[in-house]
């Protein structure tokens, strides 16, 4: 079967699952659009700017 990336509404965290593993109950979308991969959070004007802490791959656009 063929793994989805799936969108945390609340971070925009890329993940297959279908609750946010760094929010817990947050649920997850298939709805979003453009990604961003962020190695050195600390170092990127990029995820300063988004507020991102952690590194991985974020969605740019969430659909609510």
């Amino acid at each position: 079967m063929k793994e989805v990336l799936r969108a945390c509404k609340k971070c925009k965290l890329l993940t297959i699952e279908k609750t946010c593993p760094i929010h817990g109950s947050e649920k997850t979308t298939e709805e979003w659009s453009g990604f961003v991969l962020v190695s050195e959070p600390s170092e990127s004007i990029i995820a300063q700017k988004a507020g991102i802490k952690l590194a991985g791959m974020y969605a740019i656009k969430v659909r609510m």
